[in-house]
């Protein structure tokens, strides 16, 4: 069950490091507590869904 949670989390990690940021160009008051729950809510679904975003990007990015 350890291995699982841990499983989770480092998915989530992952696509919160790539997703989760205020859109650009980002100003110091994006990163007030109240504003990150908009930032959350915005990027929830890309940093579920990473691996798909992910490869959409860069397929689109190598003009395929």
């Amino acid at each position: 069950m350890e291995i699982l949670v841990t499983a989770v989390l480092c998915y989530l990690a992952i696509g919160a490091a790539f997703f989760a940021h205020p859109a650009s160009p980002a100003v110091p008051d994006d990163f007030n507590w109240r504003r990150q729950v908009g930032v959350f809510r915005a990027s929830l679904p890309e940093v579920l869904t990473w691996p798909l975003t992910l490869w959409r990007f860069c397929r689109s990015s190598l003009g395929n």
